[in-house]
């Protein structure tokens, strides 16, 4: 059974009905995927008996690099973002996991040269957390090549970068696989359609650099802290696709993935074929950090409820 839709969606500044938010089918938006967004999460904590926000502020940051690259005006400040979204969340009354979408969009009905108007449309959905974070899954290296910089950047959160994303992920769904890994022009690991990768070999942990053709993930800087807050040591660099399958462990991150293990890879079996000690280990660290059970979130929650 579907999950039931929440009573309110900001839009433009407005708290409105979730089914009332609406923009025209000929604005650049629709027309040539002219849109930034921010997909991240808030969690319910029992003990707390409070809803916190992960990593609110840095999110809305990232927003707004990304409408300054795609030459965006925004009439509206990222203190509207932050002050709409925690709003939002209150008078949906939310007190589970929720995934929240803020979305910026050139509106009206201009060109796709048009620096505005930019309208925004803030939304949070039930979060429901799955299986495969305890059981794993399979990946696909694609035959998909992920965008690079010099065409459509992925280092931001733009929506026309997710049709490269969607051809990858059709095409492994089709084969038989859960996901996708992209590798670059340059032949190395990227990422998958919608997480930043980390593989253990040895007692190390690597993940591909902010130059393979990666989001600069919010979720991926969150665990290299976990990691080296915990002694493991981290490497970012350029990985090899054949280090994927001699890997001990694989994990992919992200605001809607969480870390969430990837146990074959082309039909190799990664390390025994279950979810690794070094994956469960930050994967737990992740969901302490994300309630508030551990220091070292401080700075990384931003109260719903509570003020």
């Amino acid at each position: 059974m579907p999950e039931p839709l929440p009573n309110y969606i900001v839009q433009n500044g407005k708290l409105i009905g979730y089914e009332e938010a609406v923009t025209h089918v000929m604005s650049p938006a629709v027309k040539y995927g002219l849109a930034a967004f921010e997909g991240l999460c808030a969690y319910w904590s029992d003990s707390d008996q409070e809803l916190f926000a992960f990593r609110l502020q840095e999110h809305t940051e990232r927003l707004f690099q990304s409408m300054k690259l795609l030459r965006f005006e925004p009439t509206f400040s990222a203190d509207e973002i932050n002050d709409r979204t925690i709003e939002l969340l209150r008078r949906n009354n939310v007190r589970e996991p929720v995934h929240i979408r803020a979305i910026a969009y050139l509106d009206g009905k201009g060109e796709h040269i048009v620096p505005g108007p930019v309208g925004y449309a803030i939304s949070a959905l039930p979060l429901a957390r799955s299986s495969k974070t305890q059981t794993g899954i399979r990946c696909q290296v694609s035959a998909w090549t992920r965008i690079s910089d010099g065409s459509m950047p992925p280092r931001i959160k733009t929506s026309g970068n997710y049709v490269n994303s969607r051809l990858a992920r059709l095409q492994a769904r089709h084969d038989g696989y859960d996901d996708a890994i992209l590798l670059n022009n340059a032949g190395t690991v990227a990422e998958s359609p919608g997480a930043c990768i980390f593989l253990r070999r040895r007692d190390e942990l690597i993940t591909p650099d902010v130059t393979s053709g990666i989001l600069e993930s919010i979720t991926r800087d969150t665990i290299l802290h976990l990691a080296r807050e915990a002694g493991i040591q981290v490497t970012e660099r350029p990985v090899d696709k054949t280090e994927l399958y001699t890997a001990r462990e694989i994990f992919l991150v992200g605001s809607a993935a969480e870390v969430l293990p990837v146990v074959d890879v082309d039909g190799i079996s990664i390390g025994d074929g279950s979810p690794g000690p070094m994956t469960a280990e930050l994967q737990r660290g992740y969901f302490d950090a994300v309630i508030g059970q551990t220091a070292l979130e401080q700075g990384w929650l931003t109260r719903v409820h509570q003020t």
